[in-house]
C-alpha cells in the first residue's frame, strides 16, 4: 500500500460536503483523500473504492485511485486546519486532476453522447443520486477540461443508497434528458457489462481494507451482501430504460 508523505490542504468549506484532504503520496502523485475519522463512514470508503473499480472496468473516465496509508506520525505534526477529522490508517485516494473545473450546464452538450448514456446507466445501477445539475447548479461530481474536452468522473461515496428514489433520480440527474435517447442495442450491451461485473463481486472486494469491512462477526459499516444485491438489479435495466429507448 502506498503511503501519504505530505498533507497539503483541505478542500475549502462550501465546495463539497465531504471536504477531502489534498496530499502527496510516496509515488510522487497528488491525491484527494477520504479516510477514517469524523465525517466519513467506513461504508462510504468502500462505496468509493467499489464504484471506482466498477467505473474503470466498464470504461468510464474515472479519476485514478489508490488505497493510501495515512501514518499516525504524519497526523501528529500536521498543522492543516481540520486535521482531527482524519484518522491514521487506510484512506481512499482519488488522483488530483489538473486544469479542470466542475462541469457547467452550458458544457453538458459537449460531453460525448455515448458517455452521457454510460454515466446515466451506471449511476442508476449503483443507486447514486449524487450527480445533479440544473440551471441553478447542483452537485454534479464531474470535472471538465474545456481545452482537451475531457471529462473525469469522481465521488461515489453516496452510491448504494438504501433510500434511492428512482423518480427523483430521473428528475435531477445531469444527463436525465438522455433516458429516452439510448438505443436498445446500447442498453443490451451495458446490461451484459453490468452482469459480468456483478458476477465478479467477490474478486472486486477481496482486497478491501479490513478496517472498512464487516467480516468474521466483527461489526463494520460495509455489508457486502447489501451492495451485491444492489448490483444484481441490472436485470431491471431493460424494464426501466427499454420502454424509453429508440432502436437504431
Amino acid at each position: 500500500m502506498k503511503q501519504v508523505v505530505e498533507i497539503i490542504a483541505r478542500c475549502a468549506e462550501g465546495t463539497c460536503v465531504s471536504r477531502p484532504f489534498r496530499v502527496r503520496a510516496d509515488d510522487g502523485s497528488l491525491y484527494w483523500i477520504k479516510g477514517m475519522g469524523t465525517g466519513w463512514n467506513r461504508n462510504e470508503l468502500c462505496y468509493e473504492l467499489l464504484c471506482a473499480k466498477l467505473a474503470s472496468e466498464i470504461g468510464l473516465p474515472v479519476a485514478g485511485f489508490e488505497v493510501l496509508d495515512v501514518p499516525e506520525v504524519l497526523l501528529e505534526f500536521c498543522a492543516v486546519p481540520g486535521i482531527r477529522d482524519l484518522s491514521a490508517g487506510p484512506a481512499f485516494g482519488s488522483r488530483y486532476v489538473e486544469h479542470v473545473s466542475s462541469l457547467l450546464p452550458v458544457e453538458v452538450s459537449s460531453v460525448p453522447q455515448d458517455l452521457r448514456w454510460k454515466i446515466l446507466l451506471f449511476d442508476w445501477w449503483v443507486q447514486n443520486e449524487d450527480r445533479t445539475l440544473g440551471e441553478k447548479g447542483g452537485n454534479v461530481n464531474l470535472l471538465w477540461n474545456p481545452v482537451d474536452q475531457q471529462l473525469t468522473v469522481i465521488d461515489h461515496n453516496n452510491a448504494f443508497d438504501s433510500e434511492f428514489d428512482e423518480v427523483a433520480f430521473f428528475e435531477h440527474h445531469v444527463f436525465r434528458e438522455e433516458r429516452s435517447r439510448i438505443p436498445a442495442s446500447f442498453l443490451l450491451e451495458q446490461k451484459q457489462r453490468f452482469a459480468n461485473m456483478a458476477g465478479r463481486f467477490g474478486d472486486l472486494i477481496k482486497d478491501f481494507p479490513d478496517e472498512w469491512v464487516e467480516q468474521d462477526e466483527r461489526p463494520g459499516d460495509f455489508i457486502p451482501e447489501t451492495a451485491n444485491a444492489i448490483l444484481n438489479r441490472f436485470d431491471k435495466l431493460l424494464d426501466v430504460f427499454g420502454g424509453q429507448a429508440n432502436e437504431k
